[in-house]
């Protein structure tokens, strides 16, 4: 593994070290903006990766220049590790939640997206929006595992599909609500020589065999939030009897729903989970370091 930003990472730990903080390493922007509320910024110094790089940066920097640093941890979003049971995961100061993949999973199985979508949806009782939304979520979560099978086969044999650039508004059918499995394979595959869209589809039904369907860690947040944006007009249409408004459409428009997500996300919801837990056992084990507000 390769490294062209551990040297950084490095210059900042000793930052941290002069002011006598944690230091903790997230894998972006975004994470600081999920995750920031709950630290405590006069105990910890947190150090965001650029995007992309995120991930492989912080495995690189805990298995080596910092492996015997003090008060060093590195959060990551733990994906298909969670399911292949990785060695990875074992990594010393590394912390992650061992239920939910990604950030976006944790905070949508919160009931964070309801009080979203309460205020815009007010000619409607709390109760009847929040049926909506476990229907609407388990709609996106069923269909996000049907291509997160994709993904995890590309993520096991290394193949470089494209899957995020494949938009999945293309390859969910509206009506039916059901992942066209055929045309994810072709479009995947497209031009390529060395893998078959048939070989591609014979995988994932082996792979089937292997991991049991609908499970939440085969899904991918991003796919999660952009099938719920798909399939929302329609879901609420037929539901409901009547147009989605305007301001509700509004919200699932690009990055909004994440960041009105992350806005909205409440530190109860954060304590029942087992990331919470995973970094409360650092703290334990690097006394005095501290990651957590009070």
């Amino acid at each position: 593994m390769t490294s062209i930003e551990t040297p950084v990472i490095v210059a900042e730990y000793y930052l941290a070290r002069v002011y006598r903080k944690s230091f903790l390493i997230l894998e972006g922007e975004t994470d600081k903006d999920t995750w920031g509320q709950f630290i405590a910024e006069r105990h910890c110094h947190t150090h965001p990766l650029p995007y992309g790089q995120g991930k492989d940066q912080i495995m690189c920097a805990l298995k080596m220049e910092l492996s015997e640093a003090q008060g060093v941890a590195g959060l990551i979003d733990a994906d298909y590790w969670l399911i292949t049971n990785s060695n990875e995961l074992q990594t010393k100061n590394l912390v992650y939640d061992s239920c939910y993949p990604d950030s976006e999973i944790i905070l949508l199985s919160s009931p964070t997206l309801s009080h979203v979508l309460k205020s815009d949806l007010d000619n409607l009782l709390n109760s009847q929006v929040e049926e909506f939304v476990e229907k609407l979520q388990n709609q996106a979560h069923r269909l996000a595992a049907e291509y997160g099978y994709f993904r995890l086969l590309n993520h096991l044999n290394c193949y470089g599909l494209k899957c995020n650039a494949l938009p999945l508004s293309e390859v969910v059918d509206i009506d039916t609500l059901e992942l066209d499995a055929k045309l994810v394979a072709a479009r995947l595959t497209g031009e390529r020589s060395d893998i078959l869209s048939d070989d591609l589809l014979h995988q994932v039904d082996e792979l089937r065999k292997r991991y049991p369907p609908e499970n939440l860690q085969l899904c991918r947040g991003k796919d999660v939030i952009a099938i719920m944006a798909h399939i929302l007009p329609a879901l609420y249409e037929s539901h409901f009897g009547e147009a989605l408004p305007d301001s509700v459409r509004e919200i699932f428009q690009e990055r909004r729903l994440a960041r009105e997500l992350r806005k909205a996300y409440e530190y109860i919801y954060f304590k029942s989970t087992s990331l919470f837990g995973c970094i409360q056992n650092w703290e334990k084990a690097n006394c005095p370091y501290k990651i957590l507000k009070s």
